[in-house]
């Protein structure tokens, strides 16, 4: 052992332990001679004493200015927490630890440039690390400061940031607590395809893909319950980070992202019992029914009809508004609704959502009259939805400006006419044309993402194939075939009731 905790002597100094792990040496190619290496220097690491970390701190000796946070990555996370520790305890907590002090811009420059690869091994400083950020900076006043770091250190150590973890949950509510809507954005993009798995991949002697650090290995693999990487994370979490997105979304006013993020809370595993987070999910949804055209109204059958039944009785007002909606000619029917329920919206936090709704009645009136006209006064439309001429055009105008309408307003000769709204007929022209190559631009874009999410399924399919589950099915499914010589079936349903792999998360 490298520290005798009895007697406090190290056997080793620290500078030549934390530089006898050096990752692009000839000896450790090997991906099994790394991952055994790597193993074994964080169980030496495990036991140095807390106080040897602290040794030449703040001197030029410190093993901090020694070491490569990008090439030294396990070494300086293990230094870095502890020192980190050290200064949180204190009663008062030092310059240093605060924001552009020496140990915060560390702690930065580390979690923007470790090696991701190093860091499948050390997933319990990794996680320290990242959970002092949001402490430090709320500290001194400016939360808003931990939203890069932490960021960068889900995206180094995962790119695809889609296993799941308790990060993601802590990253949403701080984003939401200081409005950085667009700063959640790389992370909500991306889709989640993996929940921490109760097992870690097991080691094949021989085989080089079986180790973390293969360059194969896909986060699902290396980031589990064991890793230390995550808290446990429940049913309950997963609901709260799409929550929490579906609100980010909002007030980027990405409305369909919005919709989908709530649909998922809707599709979870329910056991016949509505929550809290389903209740929110569901009258955000309702209202987002109203605002995303061309999308289904109805819940998706794979949801639990009982939890649904409770969130629908406990959402009579949304409902109401939704289904007044629909009725684009009675605009006056949507306003009395909505003035109705205005203090059922405050309360709820979705008094900018109802606005929303109606905004988009509005706007789906005008659509719709571009079917009729080619141009139409705007006293008319004024007329037809209440309010004056000239709040009308500016209504329209903005709407204009914002991309909504494919049109222009002018004046006419005719004072009788006053100002008219002209429609482009021809979706070359007018402010909403796209040029043939925005289209392929935009086509281009959208194949990127579905060959991602492809990539994503085929791994999810193959883990699918590694558990236990899957491989007692196909042991059944054999025994069949040499009993009756038919051709094997690999399908799931065979008649035996499923055991529910998410009850325990």
């Amino acid at each position: 052992m490298i520290d005798d905790h009895k007697h406090g002597i190290m056997t080793v100094e620290l500078p030549t332990l934390l530089l006898q792990f050096q990752p692009e040496g000839e000896e450790l190619k090997s991906r099994q001679k790394y991952d055994q290496a790597a193993r074994q220097f964080v169980k030496q690491l495990d036991n140095v004493s807390a106080a040897h970390w602290l040794k030449e701190a703040d001197t030029p000796q410190d093993v901090l200015e020694i070491l490569n946070p990008a090439v030294n990555s396990i070494a300086y996370a293990f230094t870095l927490r502890h020192r980190i520790a050290a200064a949180v305890n204190k009663k008062s907590l030092p310059d240093s630890a605060q924001p552009g002090g020496a140990l915060w811009n560390k702690l930065v420059l580390f979690l923007e440039t470790f090696d991701p690869v190093q860091m499948r091994y050390a997933g319990q400083e990794w996680k320290k690390l990242v959970d002092y950020v949001e402490p430090l900076a709320h500290n001194a006043g400016s939360p808003g400061l931990a939203i890069a770091p932490i960021r960068s250190a889900m995206i180094r150590l995962d790119p695809t940031t889609g296993t799941f973890t308790s990060t993601h949950v802590d990253f949403m509510r701080l984003c939401l607590e200081t409005r950085s809507y667009a700063a959640a954005e790389p992370i909500l993009d991306n889709y989640i395809h993996s929940l921490p798995s109760h097992i870690p991949t097991v080691v094949r002697e021989g085989f080089e893909y079986s180790v973390p650090c293969a360059d194969v290995a896909r986060s699902g693999e290396y980031i589990h319950r064991l890793s230390g990487h995550s808290d446990k994370v429940t049913i309950i979490d997963v609901q709260e980070y799409y929550v929490l997105g579906a609100m980010a979304y909002l007030g980027l006013r990405q409305f369909t992202k919005a919709r989908h993020f709530l649909e998922h809370v809707l599709v979870m595993p329910a056991a016949n019992v509505a929550n809290g987070l389903m209740l929110e999910a569901y009258k955000k949804w309702v209202l987002l029914s109203c605002l995303v055209p061309g999308e289904a109204k109805n819940i998706p059958r794979s949801a639990n009809a009982t939890a649904i039944k409770q969130v629908r009785s406990a959402s009579k007002a949304y409902e109401a508004v939704a289904e007044a909606y629909t009725h684009l000619s009675n605009m006056p029917k949507l306003k009395a609704q909505i003035n109705a329920g205005a203090q059922t919206w405050a309360e709820d936090g979705n008094t900018g959502l109802v606005k929303a709704v109606l905004d988009s009645q509005m706007r789906a009136y005008v659509s719709r009259l571009s079917r009729t006209f080619s141009a139409i006064p705007v006293s008319n439309i004024a007329r037809n939805v209440g309010g004056s001429a000239d709040e009308t055009a500016q209504y329209l105008e903005t709407l204009i400006e914002e991309g909504y309408l494919n049109a222009r307003l002018e004046q006419t000769d005719k004072p009788e006419a006053g100002i008219v709204l002209r429609f482009y007929l021809d979706p070359t022209q007018g402010p909403l044309a796209k040029s043939e190559k925005q289209q392929q631009q935009a086509l281009f874009e959208q194949t990127l993402r579905t060959n991602a999410l492809a990539d994503q399924v085929k791994d999810a399919d193959y883990r699918l194939t590694l558990t236990k589950e899957f491989i007692e099915n196909l042991k059944r499914q054999q025994k069949r075939q040499g009993a009756s010589g038919d051709a094997m079936d690999t399908a799931w349903d065979d008649g035996i009731e499923e055991e529910d792999i998410m009850v325990d998360l």
